[in-house]
């Protein structure tokens, strides 16, 4: 028995294609959205470091002292820092390093076509990820763009890619519009 034999095609699957490679032509420099998507990171950045409790975060592992209702973990960092929180900002190097483009240990990197931001801070990879064995360091992620930022991010960052998004969209429709490239 013989196969049947299907083929279908787009009508509008080369206009499509014609204008995505128009709007690649057309928007070669993408440094006005990028700036704008920097300031709306370090703006929501802030909220992630005053937090006045666990937050979202899970509270420190181990078992609690009687006397104190503290783990080993929380009565170690109240004796070095003084305190149990904020989370996330015992001597206050990485938070610095990701709440503005120039503070020490920033990355931000603005060129017509790439948009980097981070930290050079070199324990910072330990709170981030989730696949380094825990001894000392507890999780506790302070960057959230994607679909991680629903577990513990803030309401600000959780809107952070959508935001992102409508930027560079916004961006490239009026560039497209300014060149006259039918864009509907």
């Amino acid at each position: 028995m013989a196969e049947p034999l299907v083929s279908y095609s787009i009508a509008n699957d080369k206009a499509f294609q014609n204008a995505l490679t128009r709007a690649g032509e057309v928007v070669s420099d993408m440094r006005i959205p990028y700036a704008l998507i920097s300031a709306d990171f370090y703006k929501s950045q802030q909220a992630i470091f005053q937090l006045k409790s666990a937050g979202q975060y899970p509270d420190f592992a181990g078992p609690k002292y009687k006397d104190t209702g503290k783990t080993r973990y929380q009565l170690k960092k109240i004796e070095k820092y003084g305190q149990e929180y904020p989370l996330l900002l015992a001597t206050g190097v990485l938070a610095n390093s990701v709440l503005g483009p120039s503070n020490r240990g920033s990355i931000n990197v603005i060129t017509p076509l790439t948009l980097i931001i981070g930290t050079s801070i070199e324990y910072g990879i330990y709170h981030q990820s989730d696949k380094t064995r825990r001894s000392k360091l507890p999780q506790r992620k302070f960057i959230f763009i994607g679909p991680e930022a629903s577990r513990f991010a803030t309401s600000e960052q959780k809107g952070r890619l959508e935001r992102w998004l409508n930027i560079i969209n916004d961006h490239v429709m009026k560039q497209l519009k300014r060149q006259g490239v039918s864009v509907g």
